[in-house]
């Protein structure tokens, strides 16, 4: 199974949530973080889970038109909080699902392959060229390419981010300013014991720090991988456009 995203966008929610306070849902947040990824990442990298799909070219499967391109683009980021919005009347859900998908797709304009931010008027990628997006090249390969080159050191970036913004992971910020904005906390309090909730509220930063450290041993440890901290690399690898 392929991660579900780079560590970014499973820290970047609590940044967000630490300037918007009652405002956004973490779970949310979270859950558009993720969204752009959570049910086709998988198949970028070839894995079928028993299910035959063929994607053709993974790169232009995960990014372009045809393909599931338009999952990176603000345009489902405003359809998936319309959406939960009219089902729920919940404007903390709404706003938490529009900002972290969109927290998402704008973060991978950083790549070589970037996102369709004015889909549907055209399906012109914008790219800052930042890293090589390299998912043609498989799991392995990508994920070594990915934590030897900016890519590794945005996602440090936000872990710092993380660190400076602490405070939206104390106990008493999660009891004052994230249960109350959000009615599923009260609803999984009826089945977990609130140490259970906090744990669970810290479980993305645990699950991205963790990421971000045993990838990086993987890749220059275990692994001799070069670090190329250039414009577009590491140069060692074909970077998809």
């Amino acid at each position: 199974m392929a991660p579900v995203s780079w560590v970014a966008h499973d820290v970047e929610p609590y940044v967000i949530q630490a300037h918007l306070g009652k405002r956004v849902s973490f779970l949310a947040l979270l859950i558009g973080s993720w969204s752009p990824d959570l049910f086709t990442k998988w198949m970028v990298y070839g894995a079928t889970a028993g299910i035959n799909v063929d994607v053709g070219d993974p790169s232009n499967f995960h990014r372009s038109w045809p393909g599931v391109g338009p999952l990176h683009s603000p345009l489902f980021g405003i359809v998936l909080a319309l959406a939960v919005y009219g089902l729920t009347r919940n404007q903390q859900w709404a706003w938490g699902l529009l900002i972290g998908q969109w927290a998402h797709c704008f973060s991978d304009t950083l790549d070589t392959k970037g996102t369709m931010l004015f889909f549907p008027l055209t399906e012109w990628r914008v790219s800052f060229d930042a890293w090589a997006y390299a998912a043609g090249s498989g799991r392995d390969l990508d994920t070594a390419a990915y934590f030897s080159c900016l890519g590794f050191a945005w996602d440090g970036a936000w872990l710092v981010l993380t660190f400076v913004f602490r405070r939206a992971l104390y106990e008493r910020y999660f009891r004052e300013t994230v249960m109350p904005a959000d009615p599923v906390w009260g609803w999984l309090g009826r089945y977990l014991p609130y140490p259970a909730l906090l744990v669970l509220y810290r479980a993305a930063l645990f699950y991205g720090a963790s990421r971000w450290i045993g990838w990086i041993i993987w890749a220059h440890v275990l692994h001799t991988n070069e670090f190329d901290f250039s414009w577009g690399g590491p140069g060692w690898i074909p970077a998809s456009e």
